[in-house]
């Protein structure tokens, strides 16, 4: 595999003036050489993004890749590396691995936006990811919204996320272990209150379906 290519070189996919941010056009081109290295050499290719060898890896972006069986054939973090992530989902109840599972597409790059942390974080961000489809792989290069938005235009979630980061760096060692489980905590309320507003919309949609039924057929006397 080839090192990693500026803008304007014969094979990066994407010339200097292309539209976009700097960040969004190094997802793109890294997406674009994924993509290659995949059709060329899976094996390899997936080895390589596991790896973030091969310049396929930066600062906090990275390649990962999903099978057909929804288990992650390729990603940095051993946690999710090899596991079934079909059933992945950010705290608003976003199960974007599924849907770009279902959308994605050969010779097409889609975009999705979802909740996922950093490298080395527990704390959910909001992420720009580019996916496409390759062969029998889902492949994606994300970028993290913080880290290209300026402080007036990021998103509130933004704003939570960096608030959140900021402390997680500044907590003494000492209550380190309080301050992560009190995240883990405070992640696990959310999705049991997203759980529990979806089962009562299920509860309303049901009741309201038995106490307004169908309308019966009429028909005239013969």
């Amino acid at each position: 595999m080839s090192a990693a290519l500026a803008c304007g070189d014969s094979e990066a996919g994407l010339s200097c003036d292309d539209s976009g941010s700097g960040a969004e056009m190094g997802a793109k081109w890294m997406l674009d050489r994924a993509t290659k290295a995949v059709a060329a050499d899976k094996p390899r290719a997936l080895i390589a993004f596991t790896k973030g060898t091969d310049g396929f890896r930066t600062a906090d972006s990275y390649v990962f890749c999903v099978g057909p069986d929804g288990v992650m054939a390729a990603h940095p973090n051993p946690i999710l590396q090899g596991h079934d992530v079909s059933g992945l989902h950010d705290q608003t109840g976003n199960y974007f691995i599924r849907t770009m599972m279902r959308d994605a597409t050969s010779g097409k790059i889609s975009v999705i936006h979802y909740l996922f942390p950093k490298p080395g974080s527990t704390v959910e961000e909001p992420k720009t990811t580019y996916y496409t489809k390759v062969g029998d792989q889902m492949c994606a290069v994300g970028i993290y919204d913080m880290d290209t938005a300026s402080p007036a235009a990021a998103t509130p979630d933004g704003r939570v996320a960096q608030l959140r980061r900021k402390l997680d760096g500044e907590i003494p060692a000492s209550v380190k272990a309080d301050w992560t489980a009190f995240l883990e905590a405070l992640s696990a309320q959310k999705d049991a209150r997203t759980a529990a507003i979806t089962e009562a919309r299920r509860n309303l949609k049901a009741a309201t379906a038995a106490l307004d039924p169908a309308p019966q057929s009429s028909g005239g006397d013969e």
